[in-house]
């Protein structure tokens, strides 16, 4: 049976935020995905209108299909057996997928926080001191 290569895509793209601490490209709070005070926890609490929501939910589609063209097949296999088996993948990302894939997260940064109103953009700034303060607390 033939799978169709957007198939896995959704969990590549997952796997691959998931990974997101161990790559360098990927340090930046804003991506860290949610329930690690990262984007996805952040735009949650700002209280987004639907067009809202429809705008950030483009964006990150267009990133994740931006950021899938940047691996080779090799590396979305590997993500793919690490997700399988609930592992951290070893991408070996060259420097060049490094500087790619940190052009594509800043610009989709930059196109989120153009979606948001400059109350909205208030307190994104204050969740994300919250959570540098937190990081910085050891933890127990």
């Amino acid at each position: 049976m033939k799978m169709k290569p957007l198939f896995f895509l959704p969990g590549a793209i997952a796997l691959m935020l998931a990974a997101s601490p161990m790559i360098p490209a990927f340090t930046n709070v804003a991506f860290a995905g949610p329930g690690r005070g990262g984007a996805g926890m952040k735009y949650d609490q700002l209280n987004l209108t639907d067009a809202q929501k429809a705008q950030m939910q483009q964006i990150k589609e267009s990133t994740r299909q931006q950021m899938d063209a940047i691996f080779t097949a090799e590396q979305k296999e590997q993500m793919r057996l690490a997700k399988e088996q609930r592992q951290r993948p070893n991408l070996n990302l060259t420097e060049d997928q490094k500087t790619r894939l940190q052009a594509v997260r800043q610009s989709s940064k930059s196109q989120m926080e153009a979606v948001l109103t400059a109350e909205q953009k208030q307190q994104l700034e204050q969740l994300r001191q919250q959570w540098r303060q937190r990081r910085q607390q050891p933890q127990s």
